[in-house]
């Protein structure tokens, strides 16, 4: 089970290769919804390789910062929206819940994240022509 939650990071990586290949004026927009997608699984993969001897230390103090980074806000909205009650411990049900509001939260933060700094890049090296980013009718009249 760890091992599969530590091949989750394949997905960014590989959909950075094909948005640098198919569209690169969107590749870090590209690579913020996918790893936001599965940023709360990985790092709770991360975070399960504590119990490994000798190397799963460094990577588990790390994978423990990132559950509670990227966790509190799935839990938050899921007890918010009466998902699931307040003051139980979380079952393999809950989880479930918590890890798709994350998704959706995480992937729509690091998506925006992702997207400014693609504008911003694609400003700074295309300064005189239009942005790829920018809506067509901002476009001059051809």
């Amino acid at each position: 089970m760890i091992l599969l939650l530590l091949l989750l990071i394949l997905i960014p990586i590989a959909s950075y290769k094909w948005a640098k290949s198919h569209r690169p004026e969107y590749k870090l927009t590209i690579l913020g919804i996918s790893f936001g997608a599965i940023a709360a699984p990985f790092s709770m993969g991360l975070y399960a390789t504590f119990f490994i001897p000798i190397i799963g230390l460094p990577t588990g103090i790390l994978g423990l910062v990132m559950v509670m980074f990227h966790t509190s806000i799935g839990y938050q909205v899921a007890i918010q929206l009466e998902l699931i009650p307040i003051g139980v411990v979380t079952t393999g049900s809950s989880n479930v819940i918590i890890a798709i509001i994350n998704g959706f939260a995480w992937g729509a933060i690091y998506g925006v994240l992702g997207y400014f700094i693609d504008k911003y890049r694609n400003n700074k090296l295309n300064p005189n022509k239009s942005s790829n980013l920018t809506s067509a009718k901002n476009a001059p009249p051809s």
